[in-house]
């Protein structure tokens, strides 16, 4: 291990930073943030195939011929944390860390793990309520709480229905209620379509969800997936 972090220069480290954050790494996802818009494609993968040889990503290849990178025992080592083997991702959790990762690309933002959600906000977390895929971001100059939710291409209406209970949990706990009421808190729907975002659109708008604002965005990479695994 000593010998490969002599090797790793500061854009490997983000690299792996990267995809400790998001659980996943294509050549696509990570120019931009890790390398800039102008690099060339076959230079991202070059590195991304380094640090496999590494042994510090994960090459995962599925059969329709799509190719992904996710963290090993040994990235985590990297950085000074303990060492162990990420679960693997499957058909049902590769598309919602892929359209959460493209999307905190597109707007710049950063998914905060569950790990610092509840070290920063203990009192808006309790055991059983999931604390991965929160955003902060800024809006009107205030800090705004935002959980981002992913569509597979389901009926619609369940949508409705999931960010429904999504609320519903919150409301009981009295910070979070505090934080709904001062209208600080938003949830995102993220889709692969414009027309299955029309549809959630629709959906939506049938019900008022208060003080919580509920918005939708078109992850055309998301789309791009799901029909690619048909």
């Amino acid at each position: 291990m000593g010998k490969r972090k002599r090797h790793l220069t500061k854009r490997d480290r983000k690299v792996l930073e990267f995809v400790i954050r998001y659980r996943v790494g294509t050549v696509d996802l990570l120019r931009r943030p890790c390398f800039g818009e102008d690099a060339g494609l076959e230079n991202v993968s070059r590195v991304l195939q380094r640090l496999a040889n590494y042994k510090l990503l994960l090459r995962v290849s599925s059969k329709s011929g799509f190719t992904y990178y996710t963290p090993t025992r040994h990235t985590f080592a990297v950085f000074g944390q303990e060492p162990r083997t990420p679960r693997p991702l499957t058909e049902q959790t590769l598309p919602v860390v892929m359209a959460v990762a493209f999307y905190c690309v597109a707007k710049d933002l950063r998914r905060l793990t569950s790990a610092e959600f509840q070290e920063l906000y203990p009192e808006l977390w309790r055991p059983g309520m999931r604390s991965s895929n929160y955003l902060l971001m800024e809006v009107d100059g205030k800090l705004r709480l935002e959980l981002l939710l992913v569509d597979r291409g389901g009926a619609p209406h369940r949508m409705r229905s999931r960010v429904r209970r999504m609320i519903a949990q919150r409301k009981s706990l009295p910070a979070f209620q505090s934080l709904i009421n001062s209208g600080r808190f938003r949830i995102t729907v993220l889709t692969g379509t414009r027309e299955q975002q029309q549809k959630i659109r629709n959906r939506i708008r049938q019900e008022s969800f208060g003080p919580v604002t509920v918005s939708t965005f078109v992850v055309t990479e998301l789309g791009d997936y799901l029909t690619l695994r048909k």
